[in-house]
């Protein structure tokens, strides 16, 4: 990793500045193009095919939206 450049950009020249710009755009266009590697708890996880649920606690409200959703499914099904 680059070490930080602590010197006031007001004492620096317009060359160093610039050079400065540079790699700091540089470093990240790098980073946007490579892909992070997979840690191994990822690695040994099995692809499900779908995403996991977005939210792990839920209301009593969308758990009766749920229960209506899936009547209403369930109804049109049978019709």
């Amino acid at each position: 990793m680059k070490t930080l450049n602590v010197i006031d950009p007001a004492r620096m020249t317009i060359e160093e500045r610039r050079a400065e710009v540079a790699s700091i755009l540089a470093l990240g266009v790098i980073r946007l193009r490579t892909k992070p590697e997979p840690s191994a708890e990822e690695r040994e996880r099995p692809d499900l095919g779908f995403s996991p649920p977005q939210r792990v606690h839920t209301n009593p409200s969308s758990r009766v939206r749920s229960a209506v959703r899936e009547a209403l499914l369930a109804k049109q099904k049978g019709v």
